[in-house]
């Protein structure tokens, strides 16, 4: 009975030869070298005869030959097989286990329902020791985890995030081998992903691999940490001037930082792969119509600054996760204002003063409270005043009048922790929120005085790990955002609203790829896709007084 109820062993193109149980430093596994298993039956070692030696010859006579001892040499002692369990006699081959089951005391079970020293038993272990996810085990939830196999339907049916998208803590699964395979994610690098394992390579023994991604889909139960790969990134980002032209800004993926501005070609501002290339810059234009810039570098610096002259001229402003960006807005005062998360989960912000410093840092909540992998977002009311919204590590949005009230946590479901909220002013003076919830909806919510209304969500499936562009395209509200498959899709920013545009655009089918919006005075509104090494733009729609001829432009024009 307890094997029908209990996960069997985990076979994913795992050996089955005598392979030698190592000792590993992250092995904190409790059943480590513990139990035996059922061997195949050895064949018999043959004894080994001790010979007699024979009697010396003497000049001109030869000796005799020695002959086999009619006694036998005595037996070593026995050798403990790790892997097995067993103990062997060293002249023969080693113990082979005829089933990946291993039993103390008479009984295979672990104290989480699943059979000791599989793939499945180590995951389990793991999810309690590094995630935090006690109450997880073979019936979590009312359900049968049963093999490895089986672990990514029973996590869909109970609502848990199942994608192709890694994360640290999370689980690692694939169908291969006869009952599938479950290990634990410890690392993730480009394009790669480190597991750490159990009864893979060594029969009920521990090991690492570092494999391509897309070897595993994976189950976020309750994950450690997004991956570091994964950032509050844009192809690019805009702000349109007095004329409806568009300054632009963005960071390549070697960590280059570009700025444009209307009409002209993109430069480099600061140095050269400098930036990390997971985060996007952020950008406004002062009343003077100068641009403001700040940007976050590859050790986690925050950059800001204007022009001087012909040229742009950044500043260290503090410090920031390297997968959030910061946000720049101005003040009523007119000056700027630099919000950022640390690498620890601490929310400042800072302002310019009069005599042209910025500020000691003002911290917003709690430190360490707040997400890393999501950027906070800058804004204006109504009436003018300094919007603050950002997201909690568990999910929780607050949102914050600088300089006056206190912070507001907004109604709702948990929003996503990779995904940055998109905090729009419309031409009325309304204050727009679009956020991706954790669980995959897009909702809005609009500012009317100084409360936050309810949450309407607009149709579709959306990626967690990809932020939304909002804005105004033939006077109506539009946003572009990623759906579950990866692809970019323009929807009505509103509930029920009507819509002439295209509704898909080409891009790479990645769901971590944020897209963009950049306006072009006389030309239209384009949407900005990111397909791999080079982006794309498509456009949406052309105001009707533009004038369409050969010096029409037909690109958003940002690509340096």
């Amino acid at each position: 009975m307890i094997v029908r109820l209990l996960a069997t062993a985990c076979i994913a193109g795992g050996l089955w030869g005598a392979s030698v149980a190592t000792a590993h430093a992250d092995d904190d596994y409790p059943y480590a070298g513990l139990g035996q298993c059922p061997i195949v039956a050895p064949a018999p070692v043959e004894p080994t005869p001790t010979p007699t030696p024979g009697k010396p010859g003497t000049p001109g006579r030869p000796g005799d030959a020695g002959k086999p001892a009619a006694t036998e040499a005595s037996a070593p002692e026995p050798v403990l097989d790790p892997v097995s369990g067993h103990l062997y006699d060293p002249r023969g081959p080693r113990p082979t286990c005829a089933r990946r089951v291993w039993a103390i005391d008479g009984s295979i079970g672990d104290p989480w329902g699943f059979v000791l020293r599989n793939c499945t038993s180590f995951v389990a272990w793991r999810l309690h020791e590094r995630n935090g996810m006690t109450s997880f085990s073979n019936s979590l939830g009312g359900q049968h985890w049963g093999n490895a196999e089986n672990w990514d339907e029973v996590a869909r049916r109970l609502g848990y995030r199942v994608d192709r998208v890694p994360a640290i803590g999370a689980v690692a699964q694939t169908d291969d081998g006869s009952v599938g395979h479950v290990a634990w994610v410890s690392a993730i690098g480009p394009g790669t992903v480190t597991v750490e394992e159990y009864n893979h390579a060594t029969p009920g023994g521990y090991g690492t691999r570092t494999v391509p991604v897309g070897d595993f889909r994976y189950l976020h139960l309750d994950d450690v940490a997004p991956s570091p790969l994964v950032g509050s990134d844009r192809p690019v980002v805009s702000v349109a001037d007095r004329l409806g032209e568009s300054w632009t800004a963005r960071v390549d993926g070697r960590g280059t930082l570009w700025v444009a501005r209307p009409g002209r070609p993109a430069r480099v501002v600061g140095p050269r792969r400098a930036f990390s290339p997971v985060v996007a810059p952020a950008l406004t234009l002062d009343r003077r119509g100068l641009p403001w810039v700040a940007a976050t570098t590859r050790t986690g610096r925050v950059l800001a600054g204007t022009t001087r002259g012909n040229r742009l001229v950044l500043r260290p402003v503090g410090t920031s996760a390297t997968t959030a960006s910061p946000a720049v807005t101005l003040s009523r005062t007119g000056r700027p204002v630099v919000a950022t998360v640390s690498a620890t989960g601490t929310l400042t912000t800072r302002r310019l003063t009069r005599q042209r410093r910025w500020s000691r840092p003002d911290r917003v909540g709690r430190p360490g409270s707040w997400a890393t992998h999501t950027a906070p977002v800058l804004g204006r009311d109504r009436a003018g005043r300094t919007l603050l919204v950002a997201v909690g590590r568990t999910g929780s949005t607050y949102a914050l009048t600088l300089g006056r009230g206190r912070l507001v946590k907004l109604p709702g479901a948990a929003a996503s922790i990779t995904s940055t909220p998109a905090l729009t002013s419309t031409g009325d003076g309304t204050a727009w929120l679009h956020q991706v919830t954790a669980s995959g909806t897009l909702v809005v919510r609009s500012l009317t005085g100084q409360r936050w209304g309810r949450a309407r969500v607009l149709d579709g499936s959306w990626s967690p790990y990809a932020s939304p562009a909002v804005g105004e395209v033939a006077g109506r509200l539009y946003v572009a955002a990623v759906d579950v498959t990866g692809a970019l899709r323009v929807r009505p920013g509103l509930p029920g609203m009507p819509s002439r545009l295209p509704g898909r655009v080409r891009s790479t089918g990645d769901p971590t790829r944020s897209p963009g919006l950049v306006t072009r005075h006389n030309d239209g509104v384009y949407v900005v896709a990111d397909r791999g090494s080079r982006t794309s733009s498509r456009l949406l729609t052309r105001p009707a007084a533009a004038v369409i001829g050969r010096t029409a432009p037909k690109r958003a024009g940002f690509t340096p």
